[in-house]
């Protein structure tokens, strides 16, 4: 027996071990009916690793398509398309999140124009599940191309939450609330639909300006006490319609590493102060993208995503962001440059200690899709694997299927990593942050629950969701699972 109807929960930002100490706990009866209660008898939870870079727009992507970054197009929350395919050949600078470059516009037009969902290269499960009838509708999310309803929150909404203080701003807990409760409306209205995605940006925020360590207070006094009304919406529409309940998911995008709030381990680009990454750019003759507003008619542009940053170079001698640089001259003088930055603080002193790691890929020579490389400070290049094989395991996760996963036409032609162990980071001050390869950050949360399956049903479905997971990852260079395999495991459990 397969679900005829699916229910997706979305946490950004949810550390899956901060999740299992609590439902495991007692601590959320709310979630656990999710998974057929106290006993969580209807609960599969199943360990997985965010994309890289772990950053939040990047692996909603994964989790809404079942691709790999290579192939939906999403590198980061902030990118660089130099070929221009989704702005009439012009090449464009993204900023989903805002950013230094405060990119407010690209930030309401996620939801205003749909813009995140315009770049995706792959079909979202709502456009996959459309072709078989299936009526859905998403409250919240970024993406939403293929629903038939997306209840997005309004302009003067996410600025009240992102930017809004005192008087003027909206709680973490009051944003989510406006989300469930715009969800509930329209279920009352129009009735549950085949699938339902209800996606809380709340914890991630308060996780950024507290620090992770305040997860667990949140999804007991916010979340858990709005998945319990939902419950019981779900059991009044199940007594009116008889129909089954459906098959649950409970995830997140990424986990949250504990960062020192200050100016000393924040990277940025930001006009006309906190320059740090600008000044080493002013150090080489590179003109950066680092003005609102700039003209592309520049030499460098940075993507930066939390723990790692995208930096890409316009080839000097044609002048064209659409031709690649000059590998030799260009991309790996750039890359030692920063090498050196990081061992003395020789063209940007507040770079100094702040990389783990540089990578450079020869798009001279191997086109587009072609690999990134470790480079070494003396100016070596060694296999992603060679390289890793000399740094401290448990600083990384699945580290070089993640990167050959990422790898594509629009990724850098750099690809800094930075010093966590230290505390460094390419964003504004925060207290937790996310974006690289660490373990804290890059674990995310995925569990699926049926609550109204007999027994002999959730075996079946948890058995196939299990097998569907394992088969593909194994055919996939036996990588770990992560939020790609999500649609993986739904989809085995709704096809008979």
């Amino acid at each position: 027996m397969a679900a005829s109807s699916l229910l997706l929960i979305d946490i950004d930002g949810l550390r899956p071990d901060v999740f299992s100490t609590a439902l495991l706990s007692g601590q959320l009866p709310g979630f656990e009916n999710l998974f057929g209660g106290p006993r969580l008898e209807r609960g599969l939870f199943q360990p997985v690793l965010s994309t890289a870079p772990s950053i939040t727009f990047t692996s909603q992507a994964s989790l809404f398509t079942g691709a790999h970054p290579a192939q939906h197009g999403i590198p980061g929350n902030q990118f660089f398309n130099r070929f221009g395919e989704d702005n009439h050949s012009q090449a464009r600078h993204y900023a989903f999140d805002v950013g230094d470059l405060l990119a407010v516009e690209d930030a309401v037009q996620v939801f205003s124009e749909g813009l995140a969902s315009s770049c995706l290269k792959a079909p979202t499960v709502y456009e996959k599940l459309a072709s078989s009838g299936w009526k859905t509708i998403v409250a919240g999310h970024m993406y939403a191309q293929g629903a038939d309803s997306w209840l997005k929150p309004s302009f003067v909404e996410l600025a009240r939450f992102i930017k809004g203080k005192n008087l003027f701003g909206i709680s973490p807990a009051e944003f989510d609330r406006q989300t469930s409760n715009s969800l509930l409306a329209a279920i009352e209205q129009h009735g549950l639909p085949d699938l339902t995605t209800l996606y809380f940006l709340g914890l991630d925020h308060e996780s950024h300006l507290s620090g992770p360590q305040t997860q667990a207070e949140y999804l007991r006094q916010t979340l858990d006490p709005l998945i319990s009304q939902f419950w019981l919406n779900l059991q009044e529409w199940r007594t009116m319609t008889g129909k089954d309940l459906p098959l649950c998911a409970v995830f997140s995008d990424h986990g949250h590493i504990a960062t020192p709030n200050d100016d000393q381990h924040s990277l940025r680009m930001a006009f006309p102060f906190d320059r740090e990454l600008g000044e080493f750019f002013d150090a080489l003759g590179l003109d950066v993208l680092d003005i609102p507003g700039e003209s592309l008619n520049c030499d460098a542009v940075v993507g930066s995503n939390g723990g790692l940053a995208h930096v890409y170079l316009r080839d000097r001698k044609s002048k064209q962001w659409a031709q690649p640089p000059d590998f030799q001259h260009e991309a790996l003088p750039t890359g030692l440059a920063f090498w050196q930055a990081h061992a003395y603080g020789r063209y940007a002193p507040e770079l100094q200690n702040s990389l783990a790691g540089v990578l450079v890929r020869d798009v001279e020579q191997d086109g587009w899709e072609a690999p990134y490389q470790a480079l070494t400070p003396q100016g070596l290049r060694l296999s992603l694997t060679d390289w890793f094989n000399t740094q401290p395991a448990q600083e990384y996760a699945d580290p070089v299927n993640r990167l050959n996963n990422l790898t594509g036409p629009l990724c850098g032609d750099i690809l800094l990593i930075s010093n966590y162990a230290q505390g460094y980071y390419f964003s504004g001050p925060a207290c937790g942050m996310h974006g690289g390869l660490h373990p804290d950050d890059s674990y995310a949360t995925l569990a699926y629950g049926w609550p109204g399956a007999s027994e002999p049903a959730w075996l079946e479905a948890k058995t196939a969701i299990q097998q569907a997971i394992l088969a593909r990852c194994q055919a996939e260079n036996n990588r770990q699972p992560s939020t790609t395999d999500l649609l993986t495991g739904l989809m085995a459990g709704i096809i008979e």
